[in-house]
């Protein structure tokens, strides 16, 4: 056999093995991604946008406007940082590590906060409460909690952005494309922590509508919302639709 048939041998025999190798120890199986085109024109309108906080806040992930025109923000160095309206930057709560990311007003006064490694956190001048690390129906851990909405009553949907990859690995849900992702109903009476939804595509942001007659939820990797037409006021009747 000659030198270049050996050659080529052992190289397809590294590739195989290479290849068996990853398939065989790969953290992620796969789906196809698809990726829908734009049903929007392109625009440059964020290039006039005035900045806030430049050089003073790391990563800030979500952004809430208090009723006096104070902004807060969530930053990647750990803190929940105030903004006040002439533009000064002001640390305001520190919650720790680098896995904060939603905010959202409480009727109370106090801020709801959803921290990747910690949970749904309620934020104030009494400190820092944790709210919910687990689903209390399968006793299941919040992986990744993501963003948050009160209702009217108190109770409080949050989006659990994937139940299988936390924050360091998110870009593995991404290579799976695989939907992890749940929205999470806390009960502030029980103290309880039900699945709404679950087989989210990257459960990310959620609002309630003015009525609080449903919910919507971004899910990231199918670049959809996902609708869920829930009636709050009576909680038993819901309809999910796509």
């Amino acid at each position: 056999m000659s030198r270049g048939l050996l050659t080529v041998g052992f190289v397809l025999a590294s590739l195989l093995s290479a290849a068996l190798h990853v398939a065989l120890n790969s953290p992620i199986s796969p789906l196809p991604l698809s990726l829908p085109s734009s049903k929007f024109c392109s625009n440059n309108l964020l290039q006039g946008v005035i900045k806030l906080g430049e050089g003073k806040l790391v990563g800030p992930e979500d952004v809430l406007v208090g009723p006096d025109g104070v902004l807060f923000t969530a930053t990647r160095d750990g803190w929940i940082k105030r903004i006040q309206p002439d533009g000064s930057v002001e640390d305001w709560r520190f919650i720790g590590g680098p896995a904060v990311l939603g905010i959202t007003a409480s009727r109370d006064g106090d801020l709801l906060a959803c921290d990747a490694h910690k949970g749904l956190l309620k934020v104030g001048d009494g400190g820092v409460n944790v709210l919910a690390t687990r689903v209390d129906d399968d006793g299941s851990v919040i992986r990744f909690a993501d963003e948050a909405v009160e209702a009217s009553d108190g109770s409080v949907y949050f989006t659990d952005a994937s139940s299988k990859f936390g924050l360091s690995d998110w870009l593995l849900d991404v290579l799976e494309a695989k939907p992890h992702g749940r929205l999470l109903k806390y009960d502030p009476v029980t103290k309880h922590t039900s699945v709404v939804l679950s087989d989210l595509a990257f459960a990310n942001g959620v609002t309630l509508s003015p009525d609080e007659d449903f919910l919507i939820v971004c899910e990231t990797w199918r670049y959809t919302p996902e609708i869920l037409a829930r009636r709050i006021k009576p909680l038993h009747m819901e309809i999910n639709m796509r």
